[in-house]
């Protein structure tokens, strides 16, 4: 089965069923986030996905991603590079599927521990068909809290902008009571209630307490409003904060990326030395370009 075999919305709510199956298998908790589970909820409008978000208990990771690759998925090749904003997931890909599988162990925007805030979405879980398939998926206002903090990720694009405005009006003129206090209880419980403060507010739900600490909000506050330049933003915060006898290396980490750890799907076929070159050529002139906004922003 290649992957033009069925189209990208199949695969990705096949996906969830999978990443479902395999969890059911081991054991291990595990929660469909975002796609068709937003989309059930009516906090999003209808679209495909190009892959399928699932939370695990975070103490039960590892497990579950040896088995999703003892099934022939992997994640791409790439090197670890600074982040404004912990990473908080795993991506996976399978040549013949056309979807990536997103595996979570913690929601950016939490602040809670990770299993605190796992299981405060899975205290209220709702069980959902995707595909034909039981899965298990947090509840209409666990969702909203997530499809929220995922939204606030990036307030300057389009798309997240109409989610916002989704869940923002969900909550105010659809939710329950009840649903609205589940919204306040979870937010509470991941320490999210600072990320989701303007939500807080605008639906009047009730005090907004200031759950996360200044770098906390330093960075999520600079990754969300610099979400295109974050990679850049990251890299500079690296080389700033680094001891003097470490500078030239984070810079030139920075600058150059070796042929074996360029971004790419396939981890046995090496870049060509064309492709290198012009994959380097294409990040000096984004991350100048990212890091002269940087400096001229902060003026």
């Amino acid at each position: 089965m290649g992957s033009g075999t069925f189209e990208l919305d199949a695969a990705t709510q096949l996906a969830h069923a999978l990443a479902a199956t395999i969890a059911r298998g081991l054991g291990v908790r595990a929660l469909s986030l975002k796609g068709p589970i937003a989309s059930h909820y009516e906090l999003r409008p209808p679209r495909a996905s190009a892959d399928a978000d699932v939370l695990i208990e975070p103490e039960r990771f590892a497990e579950y991603c040896e088995a999703l690759e003892s099934r022939g998925w992997h994640t791409r090749v790439g090197r670890e590079t600074p982040a404004l904003i912990p990473q908080h997931s795993m991506t996976y890909i399978h040549p013949d599927w056309p979807c990536d599988i997103d595996v979570h162990w913690m929601f950016p925007g939490f602040f809670a521990d990770p299993a605190a805030a796992f299981d405060a979405l899975w205290s209220s879980r709702k069980q959902v068909s995707v595909a034909h398939s039981p899965v298990q998926a947090p509840s209409k206002a666990g969702s909203a809290v997530i499809m929220a903090l995922h939204a606030e990720r990036d307030r300057r694009s389009p798309k997240h902008i109409e989610e916002r405005e989704l869940v923002s009006a969900a909550l105010s003129d659809i939710f329950t009571a009840g649903e609205r206090d589940e919204f306040m209880t979870i937010a509470r419980a991941g320490r999210a209630a600072w990320t989701l403060r303007d939500y807080i507010v605008a639906a009047d739900l009730g005090p907004v307490v200031i759950d996360a600490d200044a770098d906390q909000q330093r960075r999520w506050a600079l990754f969300s409003n610099r979400v295109d330049d974050a990679s850049s933003v990251a890299w500079w915060q690296r080389v700033r904060t680094s001891p003097w006898p470490q500078k030239a290396r984070w810079i030139l980490r920075a600058i150059w990326v070796s042929r074996k750890d360029m971004p790419r799907n396939d981890p046995a076929t090496l870049p060509s030395r064309n492709e290198m070159w012009s994959y380097q050529v294409h990040r000096w002139r984004r991350g100048s370009r990212a890091t002269l906004r940087y400096f001229r922003d902060k003026r």
